[in-house]
């Protein structure tokens, strides 16, 4: 899903996935592809990323002795995603390329990096039409500070840069952007609940610059805690808006969904669908679904 990672797994925008979006009418008879040079950059980086985790494996190798590292000590995590998806759809509304996708994802992060309780992270994401070849990507650097943390309540801010490289989206965009995100986390009646709100503003694109804005309400129930296994149960509403966005305006679209989530020791499994209502002509009323497989490595970093 793309991270307009904006279906929240934030990853993320989500997401970025997920857990990491914009819309324009459905139209797959212009598509574009990425230029040569453009396509090996991506791909490059991608791979120069995945060859730089080796040192943290090293520096997290543990010392005999030594007592455990802190909670609050900085610690690095390596999360890899792949799966797939019914199309490639993003945030204000519109669906690209017949489907169905492979979607892949690689994000590296440290924790606990400046202050206690932040964290800053790269990522890069593709989603593949399967009927076409067709690969999209986007790649950003974030960085998420804790405002508000107490015994019920907690507040975030994620600010970041990303750079998107969409040839699926009408004559194919190549887009700059700035990107945010405040996620407020609190319980009702022992539930957890979560207001997100997810906002993007094209800094530089081929395409009609403009802004974007994701907002979501969604709740966790856990389903099953043993031996390790956990299953839970996200679902909530979803809604979004544009202002020039691609030259799309207004109200966009209206969602709600839900994902099952199985994890355990670091590796998920997660099936999710949901049901979009088009609030515009042109943006299909649809039905999404997508199956997703992660693997998630931390460590903390190794002290002389």
């Amino acid at each position: 899903m793309a991270t307009l990672t904006l279906e929240a797994r934030q990853t993320p925008s989500s997401r970025n996935t997920s857990r990491k979006a914009v819309s324009l009418p459905r139209n797959t008879t212009e598509i574009g592809t990425l230029d040569t040079p453009t396509a090996r950059l991506v791909s490059k980086t991608i791979l120069i990323l995945s060859v730089l985790l080796s040192p943290f494996f090293a520096l997290a190798q543990s010392v005999p002795g030594k007592s455990v590292e802190s909670k609050d000590a900085p610690a690095w995590s390596i999360n890899l995603t792949g799966g797939f998806a019914s199309t490639f759809q993003m945030v204000l509304g519109s669906t690209f390329g017949p489907g169905q996708d492979v979607q892949d994802k690689l994000t590296v992060g440290v924790d606990n990096a400046f202050l206690k309780g932040d964290s800053v992270s790269a990522f890069g994401w593709s989603t593949t039409d399967l009927s076409n070849a067709t690969p999209n990507w986007q790649a950003g650097l974030l960085y998420k500070l804790p405002i508000l943390r107490r015994k019920n309540q907690n507040l975030s801010l994620t600010a970041g840069a990303q750079r998107w490289l969409l040839p699926l989206v009408k004559t194919g965009s190549k887009d700059w952007l700035a990107t945010g995100n405040l996620t407020y986390g609190t319980f009702v009646k022992r539930t957890p609940v979560f207001i997100s709100g997810d906002s993007y503003s094209l800094v530089k694109s081929n395409l009609p610059a403009g802004s974007a804005l994701y907002s979501q309400i969604y709740t966790q129930h856990r389903l099953l805690h043993r031996n390790g296994l956990d299953l839970v149960l996200r679902e909530g509403p979803a809604y979004a808006y544009s202002w020039g966005f691609y030259g799309c305006n207004g109200n966009r679209d209206f969602r709600y969904g839900g994902s099952l989530i199985s994890s355990w020791k670091g590796t998920s499994l997660e099936a999710t669908y949901r049901r979009q209502v088009a609030l515009q002509d042109k943006i299909p009323d649809n039905g999404y679904w997508s199956f997703l497989f992660s693997r998630q490595l931390t460590g903390a970093f190794r002290h002389k």
